[in-house]
């Protein structure tokens, strides 16, 4: 058996195979089919004496429409695919299965035309899993290469292809992994991070990045309790899209967080109608009121900063409006709360119940520190001394703190010595938007809009006039 040698720097054990035998594209001008290559080099340098799969090889893998099945390593979740699973996701929350409907829609317009990152996050049971794999089987039916791989059996995969002696197994499970067309790591974040394990994820990691290969990443941890490195890159905004099927995950409570479904359902931007009740006739100034209003938190629903106090009477629109930001960040996969003030007083006295099992600390720190929260008719609250500590506490943090907050109010005080409302009028962060018009809950009025023609739909890229 002596050495051939193919190119001008690659050198094969030469060894005639039969065609079917053959590892690599027997027409391949680097291995002429052998599926492997070594490089002369010097003693010392990591290449020396190790074979490394020909690029021939991984394309082959890859090329049979016959092999992607096999190739995507999806076992049993082969019959995983999107037209088999429930729009509305395995929850029966309403504001987990509209998150699961946003999540399984971009999901499958992913997998149609893979681009940049996918990180999928949520709690277990939510149907992370099931969208990462239909995701590879629609590729596939696409005639589209991909890898589904646990995060924990790459790491075995990797121990157990690789041997003192010939390492060749390992390097080539890990080229499949970085080259891969379409890779799916599942359960990101459950294998314990020695260094090793560090080193290996961040080198695939980092190739898939810089070389801009479609990846979708399925934590089975919050993002913030990923080792920073790798935190650092799958949170990296500039490629990654993040669907968060599970914006209340951090929340103590199940039943506090986000709006009714009904009022989910139905108020939305593009429901709201910036004329006002039809019935009756607005003012310049009411008109505009409504308008500036419903321009401002459009914005804001963009992209939260800073604070909204939306003013007025009962039935102006208001709530509407609060409810309409709360679905596009949501829709964004942004974490949020939504709290009707005296609901969440409520919740925190019965921490202190017998029967609570929710510690007080723990949902008032959520609350606290939530991206972005919104209360709902404050000053409708029973005003006691504690109810009015708590309420100083929240705020305060928050203003402090500058993190998005969206409150609804009937009035503000006009004692500019109250430590809450003197807080709601800073101007260098809050935002008050007086809407001045009459009740668009007035019976009468609702029934004379119905004769009327039908709403216009106001599109997303409406916004503040300079």
């Amino acid at each position: 058996m002596g050495q051939r040698t193919i190119s001008g720097d690659t050198v094969y054990q030469g060894i005639d195979l039969p065609a079917d035998d053959l590892l690599g594209d027997a027409d391949c001008r680097i291995c002429a089919g052998l599926g492997w290559v070594s490089y002369k080099v010097m003693v010392g340098d990591p290449r020396f004496g190790k074979a490394e799969p020909c690029p021939c090889r991984i394309e082959l893998l890859t090329s049979d429409s016959a092999q992607l099945i096999r190739y995507s390593n999806l076992k049993a979740l082969e019959r995983i695919r999107f037209d088999g699973l429930s729009g509305d996701g395995p929850s029966a929350k309403s504001e987990l299965r509209y998150l699961y409907k946003q999540a399984h829609n971009r999901c499958l317009e992913y997998a149609s035309a893979p681009k940049g990152w996918l990180v999928i996050t949520g709690a277990v049971g939510l149907g992370k899993t099931h969208l990462a794999a239909s995701i590879v089987n629609e590729a596939i039916a696409l005639e589209i290469p991909a890898i589904y791989m646990p995060v924990p059996d790459f790491f075995d995969h990797l121990r157990g292809a690789s041997n003192p002696y010939e390492d060749s197994g390992a390097d080539d499970f890990f080229v499949q992994m970085r080259e891969a067309k379409l890779l799916v790591l599942d359960d990101f974040g459950m294998a314990g991070t020695t260094a090793w394990a560090k080193e290996k994820l961040l080198q695939l990691l980092n190739h898939r990045f810089n070389a801009l290969l479609p990846t979708v990443i399925v934590l089975a941890v919050p993002l913030e309790r990923l080792d920073p490195a790798l935190r650092a890159r799958v949170g990296d905004g500039t490629i990654t899209d993040t669907l968060n099927l599970d914006v209340t995950s951090g929340s103590p409570v199940a039943d506090l967080g986000l709006p009714e479904e009904q009022l989910l359902k139905r108020m939305s931007f593009d429901s709201f109608d910036p004329r006002g009740n039809r019935g009756r006739t607005l003012s310049r100034s009411q008109s505009n009121s409504l308008h500036y209003a419903y321009d401002v938190s459009r914005t804001f629903a963009d992209a939260p900063e800073g604070w909204l106090v939306l003013l007025g009477d009962t039935g102006v629109g208001k709530t509407h409006l609060a409810v309409a930001i709360v679905r596009e960040r949501l829709e964004a996969g942004e974490s949020v709360a939504f709290a009707f003030v005296p609901a969440l007083l409520d919740h925190l006295r019965f921490t202190f119940t017998p029967d609570s099992t929710v510690n007080y600390d723990q949902l008032f720190e959520w609350i606290r520190q939530v991206p972005l929260l919104i209360l709902d008719d404050l000053g409708a609250q029973r005003t006691s001394p504690w109810a009015e500590e708590k309420l100083y506490q929240l705020i305060v943090h928050r203003h402090n703190a500058r993190l998005a907050t969206v409150i609804t109010t009937r009035g503000l005080s006009a004692d500019n010595n109250d430590p809450i409302s003197s807080r709601l009028k800073d101007p260098s962060l809050v935002s008050v938007l007086a809407i001045d018009v009459p009740d668009y809950r007035d019976q009468e009025l609702q029934r004379l809009s119905v004769e009327d023609s039908p709403k216009p739909r106001y599109g997303r890229n409406r916004r503040i006039s300079s």
